[in-house]
Order: structure tokens, then C-alpha cells, then sequence
């Protein structure tokens, strides 16, 4: 089954063991890591200098040519993880990630951009690297269960932000499974005019059915989340905040 088109800033190359795929302001520096013989995924955890980043795998913070990167080994999570760990079948998930976070930031939805996704093939299926945008910034639990968690109008901005991008997500008909703390990002939250972030928007999918219902389940997966890290941590987000947030979730922007 042929892929899904990429972007036409995109440029696509086979190599010995797959294919690859890379917006063309780094497909040099992607072509030069995989000249060297390894994975996308290992050349970057070979980079001196490199961050690294702990979720479903390391994943680590990396420049691509003159860009700042985030690269990590597409793995299979929940009841699969067991079963399939890295493998996939099917049309490589890289093509439907491009093209689903252009989509939503198209609508609003800041997501980091997709900068590359390298398929390596693996008897009937095959196994996948992805980059994206690094973007400079705090998770939510780094933000509000961190050392100098943001107060007074910074505090309410930051609350704002987050309720209006959770809003422009759900309007734009979809929901993010994984709706929790470590996959929304603030930037610049410690000032004036914070920016929301979503991230891993690769699990996002099309609501179904009762549009209520799947915003309903979204925002409680979401407050999960919240309440989890306040167990872990000791109350942070308090209930004035909860209300903060659905405040701005409820309105209408103008």
C-alpha cells in the first residue's frame, strides 16, 4: 500500500535497509547519520552533548543541522507494548504524524513540527525513528510541582493558555488519549504571554460518536493526570485552579 504524500518540503530517499524521510532543511544532516551506518535513533544517543529525555523509551534532544531535534524510536505502548515492542506493519505511523500536526496547528494546536522519520524494514514489518522540533520549554509537572511553580497573573495566564489550547483540540474533532501532565509544554510561563504546546500528538485520533461525551472522557483522562501528580507530589493544582482552567476551556474566543 503506497504511503500517504508528504508536504512538498519534504524530501524522501531509499538507503540500504529502508527508507527515509526529511523536511529538506535537514535531510543532509539525516543522510549523513545514516551514511555512518547506524539508526537515526542510535547516531543521536551517540552525540556527545546530547539531552536525554525519559517517556515510552529515551528519547534524546539532538541538533539536526542548525536544528534543535527531539529523536526517538517509535515503540508500541499499552496492551501491544508486550506483543509487538517496536515492530509495525502497515504504512510507517511517521506519514500520519506530519500530517496530523500541521493539520492542528493549522487550527491553533502548537505542536512541535516533524522533521524526519527513517523506516527500517524487519522481516514482514519494520521498525521507525522520528524527529521533531525540540522546542524550548517546561512540561506541567515541571511547571507547577517544580521549585518556583508560576504565581498571581503568571499563574492564571498559564492556566488560560492551556484551557484555550485543550478547547482548539477538541473544536478541531479530536482527542488526545494520553492527555496528561508531561505531554502539554509552557513556554515563556514565567513571564508574560505564555504559549501551550502539545505534544505526542501522533496518538491524537478523531472523536467518535457523541462529540460531548469524547471531550467529557478527554478532560477526565486529563484531570487524572492532575490529581496523580498531586498525590505524588503534594497539592499544587488546587481546586481554584481546576476552575481557572475550565473557565478558559468553556469560553469562546474571540
Amino acid at each position: 500500500m503506497p504511503a500517504p504524500a508528504l508536504p512538498p518540503d519534504f524530501d524522501t530517499w531509499s538507503f540500504e535497509g529502508g527508507t527515509a524521510a526529511a523536511r529538506r532543511d535537514v535531510a543532509e544532516a539525516v543522510r549523513r547519520a545514516l551514511a555512518a551506518g547506524r539508526t537515526l535513533y542510535e547516531w543521536a544517543g551517540a552525540q556527545p552533548g546530547r539531552m536525554t529525555f525519559v517517556g515510552r523509551g529515551e528519547a534524546y534532544g539532538v541538533t539536526l543541522g542548525t536544528r534543535p531535534a527531539v529523536v526517538r524510536h517509535a515503540r508500541h505502548g499499552g496492551f501491544l507494548a508486550p506483543l509487538l515492542g517496536d515492530r509495525f506493519a502497515g504504512r510507517p505511523r511517521f506519514y500520519h504524524e506530519v500530517a496530523l500536526s500541521r493539520r492542528l496547528a493549522g487550527g491553533g494546536v502548537r505542536t512541535p513540527d516533524v522533521l524526519a522519520g527513517v523506516r527500517y524494514r524487519a522481516g514482514p514489518g519494520h521498525r521507525a525513528d522520528v524527529a521533531t522540533e525540540q522546542v524550548s520549554g517546561a512540561d506541567l509537572v515541571e511547571v507547577f510541582f517544580g521549585e518556583r511553580p508560576p504565581e498571581g497573573p503568571a499563574r492564571l495566564a498559564a492556566l488560560e493558555a492551556l484551557g484555550r489550547l485543550v478547547r482548539r483540540l477538541h473544536d478541531l474533532g479530536y482527542v488526545h488519549p494520553d492527555l496528561q501532565l508531561r505531554n502539554l509544554l509552557l513556554t515563556g510561563a514565567a513571564g508574560s504571554g505564555p504559549q501551550a504546546w502539545l505534544l505526542d500528538v501522533d496518538t491524537c485520533r478523531p472523536m467518535r460518536g457523541d462529540r460531548d461525551a469524547e471531550r467529557a472522557r478527554n478532560l477526565a483522562r486529563f484531570y487524572r493526570s492532575w490529581a496523580k501528580w498531586n498525590r505524588l507530589r503534594g497539592t499544587r493544582l488546587t481546586d481554584v485552579d481546576r476552575a481557572l482552567f475550565s473557565v478558559a476551556y468553556l469560553a469562546d474566543e474571540p
